[in-house]
């Protein structure tokens, strides 16, 4: 189970309804889905998480791009790593 440490900032809230699709800045690496399913797609790499579901991304030079699945709406918690802020 991923943990959230302190390094991390409060989670940003991001929803997206049928055929959207967000990119996620490179500074955000946590993903939490708060409802419905994500499909995320980062360094030719496909990732699903279900509702309640958590995931780090890997450090990469590219963003992850994100959209919802099955029709529903997803509602994500995104975390930005504080040390990216401060840069």
């Amino acid at each position: 189970m991923l943990q959230i440490s302190s390094e991390l900032a409060a989670p940003d809230r991001i929803m997206l309804m049928e055929n959207e699709v967000y990119r996620l800045p490179q500074t955000h690496r946590e993903i939490q889905v708060l409802s419905g399913t994500a499909w995320i797609t980062v360094d030719r790499q496909d990732i699903i998480l279900q509702s309640h579901e958590k995931a780090s991304l890997p450090p990469s030079k590219n963003f992850a791009v994100i959209s919802a699945l099955n029709n529903m709406p997803l509602i994500l918690a995104v975390w930005q790593d504080k040390n990216q802020l401060r840069t």
